[in-house]
């Protein structure tokens, strides 16, 4: 008889053995710290205004948290050939549920970027682009294409269809960060740093120039640019009302329950969650956060430099450098330092599509930075 206790009980002593220990609690420290925090900013006065309902909101945050969870350890029970095998399909797949938001999705302030389902909305970029740092690695790693021009090529391919989907939506934000990130994958391939700044500048220029061209579609970005330069000239309610929440909440804060940006800005448990964090537990809180995930990176950079498969080094600088960049944005947006963006702060923001998407990308880091079996 087969002893299915003992053979799963094997199987998760080889994986805490040669999981990176110390990355996998600094990644479920930041889940735990973001469903205490959903609970101080998703409280009764989100929940009414929204569902009517106290606390449902909470309790919708602690079971996404759950699923990611679940994915997390999951992709890092696999091992790296096992997702590098399966993730043309879960591009392909990814892809397609991007390309439906721009026939099914529903329309939120001028934007087509989630598609409704019975639970909650889904907000498909956020799975999809694990997906596609996941592809173009491989693209740029695999010598049998050609050499690394044609495979740059093809992974601007790649590129080139992802920022179609989205600037269609429209989403500028996300598709800078995914070209940002896609810059730093050529660059780490080896490309010589005069086509690096050739290709980022003309493909740059090459989004400006759309939204320029179809101005009326993108009016809410120059309408937010024309808030960020200009306060007295928009609706910069949000960010002056986070500024002084984080003002008030001094170096340690006001005490848990004692904010008041919860009540008065709707996005507070989202993009602006940094904001309620530092009003109620004060500015020491936001940097405790800021070096989780500031440690995170570090210690996948480090894994980086004992890494001799080019595909794994380039998904884990990508990834890395992906959650990485979606958080300094957040910080930024939150402190007036760049325009709003709408970008969550993994784990942390509210947000069942987020905290999905965070589980793949901390999953896929986890398996690819576990000790190699000899």
């Amino acid at each position: 008889m087969i002893n299915f206790g003992r053979t799963s009980t094997n199987q998760f002593a080889l994986w805490w053995r040669n999981v990176d220990k110390l990355l996998f609690i600094l990644m479920i420290s930041l889940m735990l710290l973001g469903v205490f925090f959903a609970y101080t900013s998703t409280s009764s006065v989100a929940s009414e205004k929204i569902y009517k309902t106290d606390y449902l909101l909470i309790a919708k945050h602690i079971l996404f948290a759950f699923f990611s969870f679940l994915i997390l350890t999951s992709l890092s029970l696999l091992e790296a050939k096992q997702i590098e095998k399966y993730c043309i399909l879960g591009f392909i797949i990814t892809s397609f549920l991007l390309l439906s938001v721009l026939i099914f999705g529903v329309e939120v302030k001028g934007s087509k970027r989630w598609i409704n389902l019975i639970f909650f909305r889904f907000q498909p970029i956020e799975i999809y682009k694990p997906f596609f740092i996941l592809l173009c690695s491989l693209i740029i790693s695999n010598s049998k294409i050609g050499d690394l021009k044609l495979r740059i090529f093809f992974s601007f391919c790649v590129l080139f269809f992802s920022l179609l989907l989205l600037l269609n939506q429209p989403d500028v934000g996300q598709s800078l960060l995914i070209f940002s990130v896609w810059l730093i994958l050529i660059f780490v391939s080896g490309v010589s740093i005069v086509l690096l700044i050739s290709l980022g500048s003309a493909i740059f220029i090459g989004i400006a120039s759309v939204i320029l061209l179809f101005s009326e579609r993108f009016s809410y970005i120059f309408r937010r640019l024309k808030t960020f330069f200009d306060p007295n000239k928009g609706d910069n309610l949000q960010t002056q009302k986070a500024l002084e929440a984080i003002k008030q909440g001094g170096f340690t804060g006001r005490g848990i329950g004692e904010g008041i940006l919860k009540e008065r800005v709707p996005e507070a448990h989202t993009d602006f969650v940094l904001a309620v964090i530092g009003e109620e537990f004060g500015i020491l809180m936001i940097l405790i956060i800021f070096l989780i995930i500031t440690f995170i990176f570090l210690r996948v950079y480090s894994q980086c430099n004992t890494e001799n498969n080019l595909f794994r080094k380039l998904v884990l600088i990508g990834l890395s450098c992906l959650i990485y960049l979606q958080s300094i944005i957040n910080l930024g947006v939150t402190l007036n330092i760049l325009p709003n963006k709408g970008m969550t702060f993994p784990f942390i923001s509210y947000g069942g599509s987020s905290m999905i998407g965070s589980g793949i990308i901390f999953g896929i880091l986890l398996c690819f930075t576990k000790r190699k079996l000899s």
